[in-house]
């Protein structure tokens, strides 16, 4: 989505190597560890942090460490889905000082059909590459086993064929 919208720098965050991989193929123009990302910031930025950055897994932590990656003025976007005893905190200085939009996404905060209608026009336009982020496909009753490739990171996207 970023490289179609035009975005020169993309820098993916993944601790499984081979998802780092795969965010090359889809458009990324770097990928890194976590614990390679301030390298990647310090080089790409100058220190001064990313203008957009994508919290993509829900977790306090990881939104924590985007928040502290984004420029003073910057856009923090919230899509992981987190639990709701999970707190993100950010103290009243920083809010203050650092200027930084803090936004939700669910589902791209758009509408759903004009969402889907769109992707499906890039996807037929050759713009976007749905097919290769399907890597696994399973039936309904190995349903437990799409889970664990899930949190194993050994899965981008599985189908459930029914």
């Amino acid at each position: 989505g970023a490289r179609v919208q035009g975005a020169a720098q993309i820098v993916a965050v993944d601790p499984v190597a081979s998802r780092r991989e795969a965010a090359l193929r889809f458009g990324a123009t770097e990928a890194v560890a976590p614990d390679g990302l301030a390298d990647a910031q310090q080089r790409i930025t100058g220190g001064e942090g990313f203008d957009y950055v994508f919290e993509v897994v829900g977790k306090s932590a990881t939104a924590r460490t985007a928040y502290e990656h984004t420029r003073r003025g910057g856009t923090l976007c919230v899509v992981g889905a987190g639990a709701m005893d999970d707190h993100f905190q950010v103290n009243m200085f920083e809010l203050f000082f650092d200027e930084k939009r803090i936004l939700p996404s669910m589902y791209g905060g758009g509408d759903v059909l004009r969402s889907y209608e769109r992707a499906i026009a890039l996807w037929r336009a050759g713009r976007i590459d749905l097919e290769s982020m399907i890597t696994h496909r399973v039936r309904l009753e190995e349903v437990n086993d799409a889970l664990d490739q899930m949190r194993t990171g050994e899965s981008l996207r599985t189908c459930i064929e029914l």
